[in-house]
């Protein structure tokens, strides 16, 4: 590998972790009510196409809204609060479906589009000419 791809790898790296850093810095110490927020954030209204419970005006999502206050005073966790819902309406209320066998392609895809884009980015330039031996006349 050559010195400037291992800078710029470098340069990637560094620039994630920061970013990892400053986002657990960020969110640090959530009131109930933002937890309950972020949590209503994940999951989608049965009755609205594609709208977070948190955001949506209906009164089935302010249902789900007052469970997931509930829970989150009662101290559930943010994954068994998820959890409840998948087990009543299944994976598909979920905003950001779960890591499986099921929804393997719509987490890797997005990862292996960039990779191959990367490839096809160093792959397609131009490389050097050889020199000849010949001697022009």
């Amino acid at each position: 590998m050559s010195d400037s791809v291992r800078k710029i790898m470098a340069g990637v790296v560094t620039v994630a972790l920061a970013a990892v850093v400053v986002v657990g810095l960020i969110q640090g110490d959530r009131t109930d009510e933002d937890r309950a927020r972020a949590i209503g954030s994940r999951v989608k209204c049965p009755v609205c196409q594609g709208v977070a419970i948190a955001d949506s005006p209906s009164e089935t999502a302010r249902a789900m809204m007052d469970v997931v206050e509930e829970r989150v005073a009662d101290g559930w966790s943010d994954d068994q609060i998820i959890d409840y819902f998948s087990e009543r309406y299944t994976d598909s209320i979920v905003i950001d479906p779960p890591f499986s066998g099921n929804t393997l392609l719509v987490w890797l895809l997005p990862g292996l589009a960039v990779v191959a884009g990367v490839v096809m980015i160093f792959t397609r330039r131009k490389a050097p000419s050889p020199e000849s031996d010949e001697v022009p006349l």
